[in-house]
């Protein structure tokens, strides 16, 4: 499958929000978690990554488009070419839009309709007014597209219009500040976007400078404010988060300290307070390098993360209502071959049973069933794919 897509400031905003169709929004409170049948298994899989490739390595062809089998197997199906370096992606909130960063000095979003075959159709594609994006997020209404600059350390907001294209610019936030490392935290780099269900808020860990804000976004006009920044650990470089279901605990994922911390939020106040921090590094190992992703299932029994170096997922088991975290294993991305397989982001099934690690280094995504107390069993060999840091997996 393939096709062609449309081919460092200060914050900025572009107001026209009348013209991009931003009207009034009524916001709700988390509804309390009333019992549902089990989610389903996934379908279908999207893999992000570097057209270019890193490392001296072969690059992705374009984004990968794969089956997945009631077993949680892989088979890559195709490429949609025409986008540089798609390293991250992420779908839209009704699962028929799926985005893509394309990460390069002059950083561009993309957005492409899902076919019923699967398939990727481009709607459009817009400069994100800085350099090196690698995260981006939809808000759960579908009316505006979030990304982090890494590089030029702003964080964009656009619209989307009805049909999940991109519309306007709609704000340009940069951090500053810097960290004590001085090749990684020279300058601010935000690495996600993660919006707090039921809120206006948004949160937004920050490697370069060692903090973790939380902005609210306003329904109206799409400007970010400031709510709060949490300083995690001098040197921590806090990379990914995800929050605990019930929303009140937060867990960072920490590249330069190779750490995960657990953190108590309070969603009223955007008040983060530091717990815990554990090792992603099991007892007398050498960490050797960088946490990347990290995952909590649905019903908040365990958090996994991903470690480059080590190579490894590793589990832990939710404790207290989330507020700590117990260690359950950290298994191999593969034992296939000499070298570092570089796991840059994971994903976990809809249905918590399965989790995808995209293996950079390694040329490979590799899977590995979930057990309900977190551990983790390998699935079938490494699939082979070209410098991948990304998937998404999809039940439609």
């Amino acid at each position: 499958m393939t096709g062609r897509s449309p081919a460092p400031s200060r914050r900025a905003f572009l107001g026209t929000a009348a013209a991009a169709g931003i009207g009034g929004l009524a916001w709700f409170a988390a509804r309390p978690a009333t019992a549902a049948p089990p989610p389903p298994a996934a379908r279908r899989a999207y893999i992000g990554g570097f057209t270019a490739g890193e490392y001296g390595l072969p690059g992705l062809p374009g984004i990968g488009i794969g089956s997945v089998g009631a077993d949680g197997s892989l088979r890559i199906d195709g490429y949609h070419e025409g986008i540089d370096n798609p390293s991250y992606l992420a779908a839209g909130p009704r699962g028929d839009v799926l985005y893509a960063v394309s990460q390069t000095g002059d950083g561009h979003v993309h957005a492409f309709r899902i076919g019923d075959d699967g398939g990727l159709e481009p709607l459009n594609a817009a400069p994100t007014e800085g350099a090196a994006p690698v995260h981006l997020a939809a808000h759960p209404d579908g009316r505006f597209l979030m990304t982090a600059n890494y590089d030029s350390a702003g964080v964009a907001v656009h619209a989307l219009a009805e049909d999940g294209s991109i519309g306007a610019l709609l704000d340009l936030v940069e951090h500053e500040g810097s960290g004590p490392d001085p090749v990684e935290q020279a300058a601010p780099h935000p690495h996600m976007c993660l919006f707090v269900p039921g809120t206006h808020d948004v949160i937004v860990p920050d490697k370069g400078n060692d903090h973790v804000y939380v902005y609210s976004l306003d329904p109206g006009t799409g400007r970010l404010t400031e709510r709060s920044r949490t300083l995690v650990a001098e040197g921590a470089g806090p990379r990914h988060a995800a929050l605990h279901p019930s929303g009140r605990h937060l867990y960072v994922s920490n590249e330069l300290g190779s750490t995960l911390t657990a953190f108590a939020y309070d969603p009223v106040g955007a008040v983060l307070t530091p717990g815990e921090s554990v090792s992603v590094a099991a007892p007398g190992a050498d960490p050797r390098n960088a946490p990347s992703g990290v995952v909590v299932d649905a019903g908040g029994r365990f958090v996994l993360t991903a470690d480059r170096g080590l190579d490894t997922v590793v589990s832990y088991a939710v404790r207290d209502g989330g507020a700590s975290l117990d260690l359950v294993e950290s298994q191999p991305v593969t034992t296939k071959g000499p070298g570092t397989r570089w796991p840059r982001g994971i994903a976990l099934d809809p249905s918590g049973r399965y989790v995808y690690a995209a293996n950079q280094a390694g040329q490979s995504v590799t899977v590995h069933r979930v057990s309900a107390a977190g551990r983790l069993t390998p699935v079938g060999a490494p699939v082979p794919v070209a410098s991948p840091s990304c998937v998404v997996l999809s039940d439609r």
